[in-house]
């Protein structure tokens, strides 16, 4: 992803079969967006016609708020989480690094 601000494009990494995609935390789009555009076009949805049933494996509001700063407002820098949507693997890390992958023996490919 580029840092024009415009969408986060999910960029092949060919050396781990699946798909990295860069949140930038200081922007006002929160995370459950970026990911969401970007299993949109992983799977080639559009996201205002089909929706992305993100909140059947994460709560949404939950994600945008587990990395975000603290209230001393220090920076979370460490920690991840691992969920499976739309028969994606995807591995938020709190350092804003977003890798999605096919996840093995899945047969959900919108």
């Amino acid at each position: 992803m580029g840092s024009d601000g415009g969408e986060p494009v999910p960029t092949p990494v060919a050396d781990e079969a699946g798909y990295h995609v860069y949140h930038d935390a200081t922007s006002p789009r929160p995370l459950s967006e970026t990911l969401i555009t970007a299993l949109a076009v992983i799977r080639n949805i559009d996201p205002t016609v089909e929706s992305i049933p993100l909140a059947d494996a994460i709560d949404p509001d939950s994600l945008d708020l587990l990395f975000a700063d603290t209230h001393g407002g220090k920076e979370r820098s460490e920690g991840y989480v691992v969920f499976t949507v739309v028969g994606l693997e995807v591995f938020a890390h709190a350092n804003g690094h977003i890798f999605i992958r096919e996840r093995i023996g899945s047969t959900d490919t919108r």
